[in-house]
């Protein structure tokens, strides 16, 4: 079996069962609220939640530093323009900025076949906010700075500035037109600068690394966890992969999205995402971000048979199936996964003295310890877990934000908004689990 056939049906299970869609309200909800006003900056979390909660708020953490609007009704400028999604972020108690999308290819429920069509819904949006606002755009062209290159169209009127981006493959040859995404982003008017940063030749740069370590916080009870990781909320689609680099990227001070990154990883709704192809698109990247991404465990072939052999003695000894891949055509990991016996799939993987097992110990204990949250790709399903789960199977990517040496356990979080940001399991477990473990960190 070559390795790039194995991967290609690992392809297929990374976030391809989704969580259940949340309930949201199906009546009229206008955030037009969200783009004018001269107090708008001055905004508190209460006076924000006052003045929209009709619309159906969302706060992704406990400190009310991220509000988020998803779901049927939301839209702008006398219901124009539908929105997808809009997150709020918070800084020093104040409303910093926010992000609409208008569409997203994950999201929406009818695409653009064209790109005329596509063009003509950003030209709706584009002469909506101009009347709006009663300011002609500067036309910013391509960000060349940015992750993903999107056009973008920009307005000032203080106190804000908009900018409105756009992003689709064009048709060729090869491959049919596919539009990517829509958003406008408002913010206070000193910041139309970033706005503008293709122009403006500036290197996008994150954290400096050495301070990732002040982010860690050492309990009496143990536990030694990363505070500060943003929350995001992939909801109703099988974006786990692109949603959780999203996370990384923001805690380490770059404003990357999950739509940004499902454009050059090649992520769909329903299938999920390749965290090979994630790697691969952000190592080329790197440069561009000032970040470096690695893989600490991958899939490869020979380990995959050789966990395969360990599994079916440990199986054999216990009475338990075994698994046969010579008499496979096609070897789907999901399904591979799915008829595992937990405890013995544990006593190979996971059990004292393994080097398997020490390894991911110390894997997790050092990238905590330096601030450093993993990226950890897992198959669900084959041991319970007590905690909220909106995915009770296949394949998923979460992160581990820290770790308890007293009680064996991880502390760990999915991209499902605030009810999942902190969670725990024995560490045994985590590691029997593991199909992935990969991290980013900044340059410098």
């Amino acid at each position: 079996m070559k390795l790039a056939h194995l991967l290609s049906l690992l392809v297929l299970t990374i976030g391809q069962v989704t969580a259940q869609s949340p309930s949201t309200s199906k009546g009229s909800r206008p955030l037009d609220a969200l783009l004018v006003g001269d107090g708008l900056w001055e905004l508190s979390q209460d006076e924000f939640q006052t003045k929209l909660e009709g619309s159906g708020i969302q706060w992704l953490d406990s400190a009310r530093t991220r509000a988020r609007f998803f779901g049927q009704g939301l839209s702008l400028f006398d219901n124009k323009v539908a929105v997808i999604e809009a997150n709020c972020d918070f800084k020093d108690g104040k409303l910093a900025s926010t992000s609409l999308s208008l569409y997203n290819r994950g999201d929406s429920i009818s695409d653009p076949k064209t790109q005329d069509e596509f063009e003509k819904q950003v030209l709706v949006t584009k002469d909506a906010l101009t009347a709006k606002l009663d300011v002609k755009p500067t036309d910013r062209g391509k960000d060349s700075s940015s992750m993903v290159k999107a056009t973008g169209y920009v307005w000032s009127k203080p106190p804000t500035a908009y900018l409105l981006e756009y992003l689709y493959q064009k048709r060729t040859v090869r491959q049919e037109f596919k539009a990517e995404f829509m958003r406008l982003r408002v913010a206070p008017a000193p910041k139309q600068q970033a706005f503008s940063s293709s122009s403006s030749g500036t290197k996008v740069k994150p954290v400096a690394k050495a301070s990732l370590v002040a982010n860690i916080v050492r309990e009496d009870n143990g536990d030694v966890v990363i505070k500060s990781v943003p929350m995001v909320d992939q909801g109703p689609k099988g974006y786990c992969v692109v949603a959780t680099a999203e996370r990384v990227f923001r805690y380490l001070g770059l404003e990357v999205d999950q739509h940004e990154m499902a454009a050059i990883a090649g992520s769909s709704a329903s299938g999920g995402t390749s965290p090979e192809k994630m790697v691969e698109a952000l190592k080329k990247l790197s440069g561009r971000l000032n970040v470096h991404i690695r893989e600490l465990q991958g899939w490869d072939y020979g380990d995959f048979t050789r966990m395969i052999n360990d599994y079916n003695r440990a199986a054999k000894k216990n009475k338990k199936k075994e698994i046969d891949l010579s008499g496979m055509r096609v070897i789907d990991i999901g399904q591979i996964y799915a008829s595992f016996d937990p405890d013995s799939l544990k006593e190979c993987r996971a059990a004292d003295g393994k080097s398997n097992y020490s390894k991911f110990q110390r894997m997790v204990a050092e990238y905590v310890s330096r601030g450093i949250p993993l990226m950890w790709s897992v198959e669900l399903g084959i041991y319970p877990e007590t905690e909220i789960l909106n995915q009770s199977k296949g394949g998923h990517m979460r992160l581990i934000i820290g770790y308890n040496a007293k009680t064996k356990e991880i502390l760990f979080s999915d991209s499902w908004g605030e009810d999942h940001a902190l969670k725990r399991m024995p560490m045994d477990n985590a590691c029997a689990m593991t199909t992935g473990l990969y991290y980013l960190e900044p340059n410098q």
